[in-house]
């Protein structure tokens, strides 16, 4: 069995100076906090962004600016079929660096969850394509904020959406049991951890503190049914913190070396599709 305390320090050295810091009052106990109390943002992720700005996207060194669409600017995106659930209105959308966009953060690239945001705004003048499955809209862009930002202001956001991975007690332990292919990767206070469980795609970002592990994201991705990708602050409790705990030692290092030579605004293009 993993040693938790271990763990827990080894996630929280190197800690940079402006890494979000979760207060020992911030914290409750599970029994204290009924999951219909927990603040979570859906988000939609199928959009590919770098269609946009494809010979770009290519490049071996990109500045970030470029790449990420402008506040005030509305662009037409496409949806696939995994969530033709997306509605006309309010919307938070996942935006990633092209090579995880492409090819997910698991491939070689997780530090671009650094690099990664939530863009916050309106969907319009949907159109669908039943054929084809494929949903498109207008989106205007009322904010741009980076993920890891979200995961510390998340109690700011007014709209509670309780997720279905955390509705009802067993759910979020019931997706990951027995999952397969796993890996870790410290990105910055949180560590990622990516698995496969028969056709669904797997993903999940902690924070430890005080022997407590606490997910800001979650990502379950099946195929071909709906995904559901929330930022969320959730708590898990002693059954969920143990089988965690497993699958986090069961899980093999990635190795990532594409931000040792880049500026904070800068990404590397995608290398492959």
């Amino acid at each position: 069995m993993i040693n938790l305390t271990r763990l827990i320090r080894l996630f929280q050295c190197g800690k940079k100076q402006n890494d979000p810091v979760f207060s020992a009052d911030s914290i409750m106990k599970n029994d204290e906090r009924p999951s219909n109390k927990v603040t979570s943002v859906e988000l939609l992720q199928t959009m590919q962004w770098s269609k946009l700005c494809w010979n770009e996207s290519w490049e071996e060194v990109i500045k970030l600016d470029s790449l990420l669409p402008k506040v005030g600017q509305t662009y037409p995106i496409k949806l696939d079929e995994n969530e033709d659930y997306a509605e006309e209105g309010h919307a938070y959308l996942l935006w990633l660096p092209p090579h995880s966009e492409l090819n997910g953060w698991w491939d070689k690239r997780p530090s671009e969850i650094l690099k990664s945001y939530v863009l916050e705004g309106t969907l319009s003048n949907a159109v669908s394509n039943y054929e084809k499955r494929e949903y498109f809209f207008d989106f205007q862009v009322i904010s741009r904020k980076r993920l890891v930002d979200y995961f510390a202001s998340i109690h700011d956001i007014q709209n509670v959406y309780v997720p279905y991975i955390i509705k009802y007690k067993g759910n979020l332990a019931s997706a990951w049991e027995n999952a397969q292919d796993l890996s870790k990767f410290k990105v910055g206070n949180y560590l990622y951890l990516h698995g496969v469980k028969s056709e669904s795609s797997l993903e999940a970002i902690f924070s430890f503190k005080e022997d407590r592990f606490c997910l800001h994201y979650s990502a379950i991705l099946h195929h071909p049914a709906d995904y559901e990708t929330v930022v969320t602050r959730y708590y898990l409790d002693s059954q969920e913190q143990k089988l965690f705990s497993k699958l986090i030692e069961k899980a093999n290092e990635i190795t990532d070396n594409s931000i040792d030579s880049l500026e904070d605004s800068e990404v590397h293009g995608a290398e492959y599709w």
